[in-house]
């Protein structure tokens, strides 16, 4: 299911002639301002219309585009100054004694888990709820429920923080130590460890695609200087050089091919995938310390704590704002707002565009931006019958699920994911696994749909929803709904098309167990993802509420309906 966002004119004053002509006027008054009762730490993170802030005194909020507060949460503690939040919503805040939590989009506490050690880096989010954490020299896999996935640990400090690569692992860069120079990591979603020493100690890296989509490291050096290095197979090719640079550079970000430069000469460049410079442009940065680079289909925004400006992909100028007293980097939403916090204690808030278009979102507001290929549908290996026989399945349960204990699920993921679904989906022909087979014994599985949920991967939505719908025996259904419930998020809505059927003719069950297994996955998705569930969720609910259906039904949804009023 997708939705369409219409993102609004901008305002006549700000597109006004005499606003666009006049570059030099950046003292812009502010859209709103907010009494923080704090000074901001690290990057607000704007997302789907609305803005969180972490704050000095261990307390995170979020306001509306419009400056109305949504939601705030006590850490009970001291707050690293870094926050991430996901294209699905959910905020992750680290406090200084390593305690790492999720909220989700209303700022309830989804999960905690405990690092041992502060975070050293902002929390990078994967494709399908997996997140990547830095702590000293170690990092750490979780998936969307906190469930470690696999660890890697690092031969020296990241110099260059991890950054999501074109295939949805982290690329970064640390410091050898000694004399030694630089050295380009690379962790692939799985776990997956590729390295490359450097004879030089990079200043900024990106992730960009060749010319024949291959996937690349563009390294630059202090002097402007760059290289490329592939990375296939497990392994980065040789480096070749890179067109050099007029200055130092301080920030890149690639777009569809386009790489945005920020130079330390406060100078923006937008470069073709070969370094061929497309245009240059004064962005008033020089000075202004740290910067941050935007690249997107809107254009391209350049940050820092003094300044922002923003151009046009020809490189036109749209606005520039010099901004006073800040206490930390500025964050720009989609939404044209410009966040700032202050050393006052307020927050800040620029209207300075819309974009004026339409934009395919998920429920969610973002779009997903790839896919590991944990849902496609499973297909049957040749030797079906020595894989899933009971003793073979008892066998590699057993495995899987000390795995997932150990927190080591690693490059085993995907091979266990499609074993797992193979099982799981042995009844069901559409997946691919021929009638002329046996499936496999139904305890067997439902606990393969058990085990497959612990995995975590929004991915996996489609095909739980489709064993929900198609298999006939009820407690196969019913773990896939508690399944779907578990993992709580349905960016396309197809578990909540599916739910829907249960008060829809054609009725797909009217099993008691099921009927209430749907109440508390419904029920649970509302409250994991918050109002982007909730209007698929609510009619849901009331239809399992009303009289007709089963008492323990009734009974579930009616508290479910309860909880989302809270």
């Amino acid at each position: 299911m997708k939705i369409y966002v219409l993102v609004f004119s901008i305002c006549a004053i700000l597109y006004s002639p005499s606003f666009l002509g006049a570059q030099n006027k950046t003292v812009l008054s502010s859209f709103w301002e907010k009494a923080a009762a704090g000074v901001v730490i690290g990057t607000p993170s704007a997302q789907a219309g609305s803005v969180v802030i972490a704050l000095d005194g261990g307390v995170v909020k979020a306001y509306s585009w419009q400056g109305e507060l949504l939601w705030e949460y006590f850490a009970s503690g001291k707050l690293c100054p870094f926050l991430t939040r996901s294209w699905d919503g959910i905020s992750y805040v680290c406090r200084t004694n390593g305690s790492l939590c999720a909220l989700n989009r209303v700022g309830k506490e989804r999960w905690r888990v405990n690092l041992n050690a502060p975070i050293t880096a902002p929390v990078i989010t994967g494709w399908d709820g997996r997140i990547f954490v830095t702590v000293a020299q170690t990092i750490v896999c979780f998936n969307s429920e906190g469930t470690r996935l696999w660890t890697r640990h690092l031969e020296g400090k990241t110099i260059i923080p991890p950054v999501l690569d074109k295939q949805g692992g982290i690329l970064f860069a640390i410091d050898r130590g000694g004399s030694a120079s630089g050295k380009i990591v690379n962790i692939g979603p799985f776990g997956t460890v590729t390295e490359i020493d450097l004879a030089e100690t990079p200043v900024v890296l990106v992730s960009i695609e060749g010319k024949s989509g291959e996937r690349m490291a563009l390294a630059w050096y202090n002097d402007g200087t760059g290289e490329t290095f592939t990375c296939s197979e497990g392994r980065f090719g040789a480096a070749q050089a890179f067109p050099s640079l007029p200055a130092t550079p301080i920030a890149a970000r690639e777009y569809k091919g386009d790489i945005a430069v920020a130079l330390s000469n406060g100078n923006v460049l937008l470069l073709s995938s070969e370094g061929e410079v497309l245009w240059q442009a004064d962005a008033g940065l020089s000075g202004t310390g740290e910067t941050y680079l935007i690249n997107e289909d809107r254009g391209i925004y350049a940050l820092s704590r003094a300044r922002a400006a923003g151009f046009s992909h020809d490189g036109a100028l749209k606005w520039a704002l010099d901004i006073q007293n800040a206490a930390s980097m500025p964050a720009f939403g989609r939404d044209g707002v410009l966040y700032s916090g202050g050393g006052d204690w307020i927050l800040y808030a620029f209207q300075l565009e819309y974009t004026g278009e339409m934009r395919e979102t998920s429920i969610y507001g973002a779009n997903v931006q790839g896919k590991y290929g944990l849902g496609e549908l499973p297909r049957q290996r040749s030797d079906y019958y020595n894989q899933f026989n009971d003793f073979s399945l008892s066998y590699q349960f057993s495995r899987i699920r000390e795995k997932i204990k150990q927190g080591q699920l690693g490059e085993d993921e995907p091979v266990f994911s499609t074993y797992l679904k193979e099982a799981a989906g042995s009844a069901r022909n559409s997946l691919s696994i021929p009638a002329t087979q046996p499936p496999v014994h139904l305890v067997h599985r439902v606990e393969a749909v058990r085990l497959l949920a612990s995995f975590g991967s929004y991915e996996l939505i489609p095909f739980f929803a489709d064993l929900f719908l198609y298999d006939k025996e009820p407690q196969v259904k019913v773990a896939a709904a508690e399944a779907i419930g578990r993992i709580g998020v349905d960016p396309d809505g197809i578990a909540m098309q599916a739910f829907a059927q249960t008060i829809t003719p054609p009725i797909v069950s009217m099993d008691e167990q099921v009927l209430t297994a749907v109440a508390a996955a419904v029920g649970s998705l509302c409250h994991i993802s918050g109002p982007p569930m909730i209007p698929f969720g609510v009619p849901i609910l009331a239809g399992l509420a009303a009289s007709g259906k089963p008492p323990l039904v009734r009974k579930r949804a009616m508290l479910e309906l309860s909880r989302l009023q809270r």
